[in-house]
């Protein structure tokens, strides 16, 4: 059988190995994070967050709350807009710089992240601020999440 046919057989069979074996084939390839996005910090605390470490530093005047959260290692990462920023008393500064996220958004900065000063907060995040925006970053646990 010639070469080229081989490889159009190949290239055929795909979407039938797909098919067949349901979306597993599709999941291994695709990112395994789950996006929300909240209104409000009401909206937010109404919303079961205990898998992303019930961020407890989420200010009662926060808006437009993203989160990603990966299912299968647990890292998340969030921003909100707020003047008040964190709660109060919640969080600690710190003079490291916050980890770098292997998630990726749109909305996530690519500059402007703070050299050496985050936030430490409950549930294992770390968090900076960019004018009026709050991002944090919880990274991967040693556990599978689902």
């Amino acid at each position: 059988m010639p070469r080229t046919r081989r490889l159009g057989f190949a290239v055929a069979a795909v979407p039938l190995v797909a098919a067949l074996s349901g979306c597993s084939v599709v999941a291994a390839f695709t990112p395994h994070v789950d996006p929300a996005i909240y209104d409000t910090a009401k909206e937010f605390n109404a919303a079961n967050t205990s898998r992303i470490g019930s961020p407890s530093f989420v200010p009662d005047d926060a808006t437009v709350i993203r989160v990603d959260y990966d299912t299968q290692t647990g890292e998340a990462i969030m921003t909100f807009t707020s003047p008040t920023l964190l709660k109060k008393d919640v969080c600690k500064l710190t003079n490291v710089a916050p980890p770098k996220p292997t998630i990726q958004d749109s909305w996530w900065p690519i500059s402007g992240i703070p050299a050496n000063a985050s936030y430490s907060c409950p549930g294992g995040w770390s968090g900076f601020t960019i004018a009026q925006q709050v991002y944090a970053i919880r990274p991967a646990t040693a556990a599978t999440h689902k």
